[in-house]
């Protein structure tokens, strides 16, 4: 009893707090999978020896080496299991909950902390990322307790110095964790630097001899890595160019409303709280206080260099950036606060965990979303599909990368399947036509390649959605439960139906002759709003075309998207790639996901589709059509908008 009576009410909130955050992280805990990043760390770490490890992560992974050395290792005693790997990383988020805590408290007071705390156990954001074995839980982790130690050696709140002992000690614990930042990621080794800088300014003629040492030896610890990360940089605009575009001017406003969940009554309570701190307001703390600007600063600017990084270099500015400064977001947003009376505080903090949470699992869909991925659920239907319909009944195609759906054969079974190279779809249509089975798993496959699927595989058994996957059953027979694709809009050229075509060439309804003297042929024309419902949707093209028995020619169908003068989108697939044998009739497609494109940038954007006849020869386009379907509302569903 003496123990709980020591206990304060804070800190009993605290510990509720930190109860939340583990119901919500280890909820439903083993239908977890791994991430594509999870795994290929998982696969990577699966090293011979030491020095081969480090090799496979400095050539195939932009970080430095400190998680992938602990992923190593760890695997290696406890296996590869979801559950198994995540759970450190969910314990290191945890326990990042309890530091921010101690130093909210010490540098503004318990209501901020609670407030703080309150938000980092419930927004989807650091849940997620602290459910990943990626270097963010860790680098959170290591920031606030290098934070922590960095505040108690100054003693900048107290007033009071510690002992020579204690001074040591956090001085020993800042340089560890300091030096843990930048082994971790390297965006916690500039907010290490950062927090570093930033003890210049608390600098008196007794600690600036020991804080000098300690930032130096952060330097010197550092020293067996700078190869590496010399190595990364002279890479610069390699691997992360490709799929991390340049950020938008309002990149900030769109973070913060991921952060917020997209939803409206986050917005309210985070709003409700901020502008009723002006009236709480603590009368001891001026509005130019140094630690709210401390944690102001620390907040945004590496995220900061990170977007002038991307605009002017190489793109690199993602959500996860503000991983390692998130804690001092949240400090600033609620530091104005006074300490509240316990009803409030109590009342306040119910709010934010209700609205929070209800707006995780039911508008975020956090669960549904976040534990499924695409490799484990390409092994998943494959092995339904050979269980229902028999082995040698069914195909399976899969864009994977080599090893990763292996990695779930001994989970779920051994199969064969087609790694399809997503760039040679004349290598795809080769292989197809070998395949006499009457089911057809494809798992992945680009809109283009699962057309060519639906010429001899017309018919939908099964199609599984989720984050960044769309996997279907097709089959050559019409199941009895066969499932229909949604067709917002369907149209085929013909000579009656002239406000989406041109009358041009037309010599029969659906057919058009072009020649020497005809380089393009009429087409589809249209603004996008008029043919889409979402922006989840993709535009199939296809035409058969008919080059006249010369082998030589090679027409293109052109799929373009422009905003006046701005190219936006420009694919043309060749007949070449499509042709079984030069100079016969051929279906040749084209299609766009529009998921990738801005429509509240480009609200006007027009669509032209037509045939390049590039040969200026005589070829014949017939049934010229133009699609759309919508698509998995969810392939970018953790990240943006759930709809």
């Amino acid at each position: 009893m003496s123990l709980l009576k020591k206990i304060s009410l804070n800190n009993y909130l605290l510990l509720f707090i930190i109860a939340v955050a583990a119901t919500i992280r280890f909820w439903d805990y083993s239908s977890m999978q791994f991430m594509h990043d999870e795994l290929s760390a998982v696969i990577r770490s699966q090293a011979n020896s030491f020095s081969e490890l480090i090799y496979k992560t400095k050539t195939t992974d932009v970080h430095p080496v400190g998680v992938p050395i602990f992923v190593h290792y760890w695997t290696k005693i406890f296996g590869t299991n979801e559950m198994i790997v995540k759970l450190p990383f969910v314990l290191f988020g945890l326990i990042s909950i309890y530091y921010s805590y101690k130093i909210a408290e010490k540098w503004f007071n318990p209501t901020v902390a609670i407030f703080t705390c309150a938000f980092l156990a419930t927004l989807q954001f650091p849940t997620m990322y602290g459910q990943l074995e990626r270097p963010y839980a860790t680098g959170m982790l290591f920031s606030v307790l290098m934070v922590w130690c960095w505040t108690q050696f100054f003693s900048c709140l107290s007033g009071r110095q510690s002992s020579e002992n204690s001074k040591n000690k956090y001085a020993i614990g800042f340089v560890l964790f300091a030096s843990l930042c930048t082994y971790n990621h390297y965006f916690s080794l500039l907010f290490a630097g950062l927090v570093g800088a930033t003890g210049l300014f608390f600098l008196t003629k007794e600690n600036w001899k020991k804080y000098l040492l300690m930032c130096t030896a952060v330097i010197l610890l550092f020293i067996p890595h700078i190869s590496i990360l010399l190595f990364h940089l002279s890479i610069g605009s390699g691997g992360e160019e490709t799929w991390i575009g340049k950020p938008q001017p309002d990149w900030l406003i769109t973070f913060l409303k991921y952060l917020f969940h997209y939803s409206i009554y986050v917005y309210a309570v985070v709003g409700i709280l901020f502008l009723a701190s002006f009236y709480f307001r603590s009368k001891e703390k001026k509005v130019f206080d140094k630690m709210r600007i401390v944690a102001l600063v620390w907040a945004i600017l590496v995220p900061c260099l990170a977007y002038f990084y991307s605009i002017t270099k190489t793109p690199v500015l993602q959500f996860s950036t503000f991983t390692f400064s998130l804690p001092f977001l949240l400090m600033f947003i609620f530091s104005f606060y006074a300490e509240l009376k316990t009803p409030i505080k109590i009342g306040a903090l119910v709010l934010i965990i209700l609205v929070n949470t209800y707006t995780l699992f039911a508008e975020r869909k956090h669960n549904s979303l976040f534990y499924k991925h695409p490799y484990e659920e390409m092994a998943i239907v494959s092995n339904n599909a050979i269980k229902n319909f028999g082995e040698k009944n069914v195909f399976v195609g899969l864009s994977a990368i080599n090893g990763f759906v292996d990695f779930y054969f001994e989970r779920h079974g051994k199969f064969s399947y087609l790694n399809v190279d997503g760039s040679d779809i004349k290598k795809f249509i080769a292989e197809l036509e070998k395949v006499s089975s009457d089911y057809f798993v494809a798992g992945n496959l680009n809109p283009e390649f699962v057309q060519v699927v639906k010429e001899k595989y017309p018919y939908i058994v099964s199609k599984d959605e989720g984050f960044t996957f769309s996997i279907y059953c097709f089959s050559k027979k019409k199941p009895a439960n066969e499932k229909k694709e949604n067709i917002v809009f369907s149209e085929t050229q013909n000579i009656y139906k002239t406000r989406f075509w041109e009358k041009n060439y037309m010599k029969q309804d659906s057919c058009m002759y072009l020649d020497s003297t005809q380089e393009y042929s009429a087409g589809f024309s249209t603004y996008l709003y008029e043919i889409l419902n979402t922006r989840h949707s993709i535009l199939n093209v296809s035409a058969e075309i008919d080059t006249k028995n010369d082998p030589s020619l090679n027409p293109t169908l052109v799929l373009s998207i422009d905003d006046g003068k701005e190219s936006i989108v420009w694919r043309g697939y060749e007949y070449s790639w499509y042709s079984k044998q030069p100079g016969e009739k051929t279906m040749v497609y084209v299609s766009h996901l529009f998921s990738g494109l801005d429509m509240k940038k480009h609200p006007y954007a027009h669509l032209k589709v037509y045939v390049w006849n590039r040969d200026k020869k005589k070829i014949l386009v017939k049934n010229l059509k133009v699609e759309v379907v919508e698509s998995n509302p969810v392939i970018y569903g953790l990240y943006e908008p759930v709809e």
